[in-house]
């Protein structure tokens, strides 16, 4: 009897290597979407949440206690591994094409090209992962490598809830990273439409490399919208849109510190 419980034991513990290894197998054969059903986080949403919740308040907290500190390092290391266990079948994809992480920050936070890996997240952009991953996957596609893939983060971003405006923002960052001329037009409709909030600002920025008159009109008529003024004056700025030059000058002796600091700069490039 003690000989069986010790067998259970021990299958109980490799339960998850052996499902890993499964489930790598299945990557080789190519079978990558039933892959990822056998890769399981070991942290259950709820648990994930609370653990989440806690870190932020340790975060925000001004003063921490010695243990405090402990705990949130804990609680920091619980999270990395959460989020790895989670994108184990992106990170056996990525290793069958020559990139090694262990979470998929690590792409975010290399200074090396990852050409090889762009299919791959990109694939991987709407699986049903904690928004710190996706974050990390659209972080990660906000790469020169990725350039004229928009398409996919423009319906990432369209199917993100408004209230969840930094990922929004980190999505429209990815955009205008990767943006080429035929994504101009959702840009122009995008930043215009005041429900999408601040999550607008990177696009907004993004339309000084769009030197047309119906670009400049549009960064104009932006000035007067104080979520992304000053963005669009940066953009006309870029542009050294003398159009601009009036309302900018205007512009300069605004309350708002940001709206001066990149109206100086801005009239410095429009000159006289």
């Amino acid at each position: 009897m003690n000989e069986l419980q010790n067998i259970t034991q021990y299958i109980l513990m490799k339960k998850q290597d052996i499902i890993h290894s499964f489930a790598r197998i299945l990557v080789l054969l190519g079978f990558k979407k039933i892959h990822r059903c056998f890769v399981k986080n070991d942290i259950t949403n709820n648990e994930l949440k609370k653990i989440q919740q806690r870190r932020s308040e340790l975060l925000k907290a001004e003063f921490k206690s010695e243990e405090e500190m402990k705990e949130l390092e804990v609680l920091s290391n619980k999270l990395e591994e959460a989020a790895a266990n989670e994108t184990k079948g992106l990170r056996d994809e990525l290793k069958n094409v020559g990139v090694y992480i262990y979470t998929v920050w690590d792409l975010v936070n290399t200074k090396k090209p990852y050409p090889q890996a762009i299919d791959i997240l990109i694939d991987h952009l709407n699986e049903d992962y904690d928004e710190g991953n996706i974050e990390g996957i659209v972080r990660a596609l906000s790469v020169k490598e990725a350039k004229g893939r928009a398409a996919v983060l423009i319906k990432k971003y369209e199917e993100t809830p408004k209230v969840k405006d930094n990922l929004r923002w980190v999505i429209g960052n990815a955009i205008a990273t990767v943006m080429t001329l035929k994504d101009v037009d959702w840009i122009y409709q995008t930043v215009l439409d005041k429900s999408n909030g601040g999550s607008r600002s990177q696009l907004v920025y993004a339309l000084g490399t769009v030197k047309t008159e119906k670009s400049e009109e549009i960064l104009i008529s932006l000035l007067d919208d104080p979520e992304v003024a000053p963005q669009a004056i940066a953009a006309l700025g870029m542009m050294k849109s003398k159009k601009a030059k009036d309302k900018i000058v205007l512009l300069n002796q605004s309350k708002n510190s940001l709206i001066r600091l990149e109206s100086k700069k801005a009239l410095k490039k429009i000159g006289d």
